[in-house]
């Protein structure tokens, strides 16, 4: 799908600041090196969702915010365009995970705190529950144990009052556990609006802006030349 660029150039490739439009109507403004989104920008899809943060090489790479139409948002890491690393993602049911991601799926250890009050901390595996980890339902009362393909199998000290000890393997347990914390610690801390968030979103509109204000320079210099040309042909 071919797009409109109007910004700077090197080498008879975009680099600097520029504006990128396509036909359906997405829209990059930002950075650019060698051709491709590479450093800070803001990407409108045309579907209505956004993405803006780090670029390398043309995609998303480093830390970035993606806020999908359906009001589903995710705060984190990237890698290559796909969520990876420690992130924090907003469902549009109100139900919000926080914790590690690997290859666009929740994997490593994470917390997932369900909308209507119940609660998962422990291991994941390409999206699902698996390993060890503890459920709290809403009223106190857990479940733990070890999970395969997102169900509880063997399930230890289930019905137990909220503070009772889990009678799985305590330490491998207790491990798990406090490594799922730990990750979504760092997510919500990554996320946390007064430092990596804003930070982002500031460079990317700065990079936007920049790219806009390249953009403009592109078109006045072409008008410019074109009027010279016409000038010279009379």
């Amino acid at each position: 799908m071919n797009g409109r660029y109007e910004g700077d150039w090197v080498d008879g490739k975009y680099d600097g600041y520029g504006v990128e439009t396509w036909a359906r109507g997405s829209r990059y403004r930002g950075q650019y090196r060698e051709g491709l989104r590479h450093g800070m920008g803001i990407y409108r899809f045309y579907s209505g969702d956004v993405y803006g943060g780090e670029w390398s090489n043309g995609q998303c790479h480093g830390f970035g915010v993606h806020t999908c139409i359906d009001g589903s948002r995710y705060v984190g890491e990237f890698k290559w365009g796909v969520k990876h690393g420690l992130g924090q993602y907003h469902f549009r049911n109100g139900d919000i995970y926080a914790g590690e991601y690997f290859a666009d799926k929740m994997h490593g250890f994470g917390v997932y705190q369900f909308q209507n009050g119940h609660r998962y901390e422990g291991a994941w595996h390409e999206g699902r529950r698996q390993g060890l980890g503890m459920y709290t339902f809403r009223n106190g009362e857990t479940k733990c144990g070890h999970w395969q393909n997102g169900i509880l199998d063997d399930p230890k000290g289930h019905n137990s009052p909220t503070g009772s000890p889990c009678a799985v393997d305590h330490a491998k347990f207790f491990n798990a556990v406090q490594d799922a914390h730990n990750a979504a610690e760092k997510a919500y801390n990554m996320a946390k609006v007064d430092e990596g968030v804003n930070k982002v979103v500031a460079a990317a509109n700065k990079a936007a802006n920049a790219a806009r204000v390249a953009a403009v320079k592109a078109v006045q210099n072409r008008m410019h030349h074109n009027n010279n040309n016409n000038d010279n042909d009379k």
